[in-house]
């Protein structure tokens, strides 16, 4: 049996066991449960059989847009909620959005309330809401400007043109060309654009040593850098202190997961 195949709970790490975390990639297959601690990626399976669009986590809970439904993870597994066809998860201080079909609704108390119509939702995130005519504020989907948008996140927006920090009205442009994803949490900034990932450091936009030279489709942020690939290499980023080898930096582990279209934690 290989180091990989054990799993993290059983591992010790400077003599301590370390809090493991579970990453879901959503793709083409399904959805893909990734056991991570200290830096380490351990077991990976498919927790679900689907062709997922999109996923999303906060505050313990994951969602996932799927051809045919939205899913919540429960503790029998996913289970669908009414929804429909999705295209776009998200959440905010409010709970879970999701939109397909031109259709926008929230999630409470096991039943969908709609919010309005968008058309070509791609994501939803920090407030806003990214659609291939531009970015909208939620719950108002009041229409915020720019186009082609891919992905938003607070106060970010990532576009085919390039990505755009929002002021108080305005957008303003701080790296040109096609990004496909953005992640910021108060306190980190991360974005995916067709040359690597970038990281905002003091102010500047630092590339990311990454360890594979694949594109970036989605990131996010939870007690590590969680990142994942257009060929399903998951990737994760942990400070030195937090690794078992006393060695931060990117780890990567392939997937083999085809059509990769995100990446969340709980």
């Amino acid at each position: 049996m290989s180091d990989d195949d054990i799993a993290l709970s059983e591992k010790r790490m400077y003599g301590a066991k370390r809090p493991e975390t579970h990453a879901y990639v959503a793709s083409g297959l399904g959805v893909t449960r990734v056991e991570t601690a200290g830096g380490q990626i351990g077991r990976f399976s498919l927790s679900e059989r689907c062709t997922a669009r999109d996923v999303a986590g906060a505050a313990g809970e994951i969602a996932v847009a799927t051809d045919e439904s939205v899913l919540v993870l429960t503790d029998d597994g996913f289970a669908p909620t009414g929804f429909g066809p999705a295209t776009a998860v998200g959440y905010d201080e409010a709970g879970l959005l999701a939109a397909g079909g031109g259709r926008v609704a929230r999630y409470a108390d096991g039943a969908w309330t709609d919010l309005g119509r968008v058309e070509d939702v791609r994501a939803i995130g920090g407030g806003l809401l990214a659609a291939a005519d531009g970015v909208y504020g939620l719950p108002s989907l009041d229409r915020l400007g720019l186009a082609d948008a891919t992905d938003v996140a607070a106060g970010y927006a990532a576009t085919e043109s390039g990505l755009f920090r929002r002021g108080d009205e305005d957008w303003t442009e701080v790296r040109s060309g096609s990004h496909r994803a953005v992640a910021a949490d108060g306190e980190r900034v991360h974005a995916a654009a067709a040359d690597g990932l970038y990281e905002l450091t003091d102010g500047s936009w630092e590339p990311c040593a990454i360890p594979v030279d694949e594109r970036v489709v989605d990131v996010t942020h939870g007690d590590d850098v969680y990142a994942v690939t257009e060929a399903g290499t998951f990737l994760v980023a942990t400070a030195a202190e937090a690794t078992a080898d006393g060695q931060g930096g990117w780890r990567q582990r392939s997937l083999g997961v085809p059509e990769v279209a995100g990446v969340a934690v709980a």
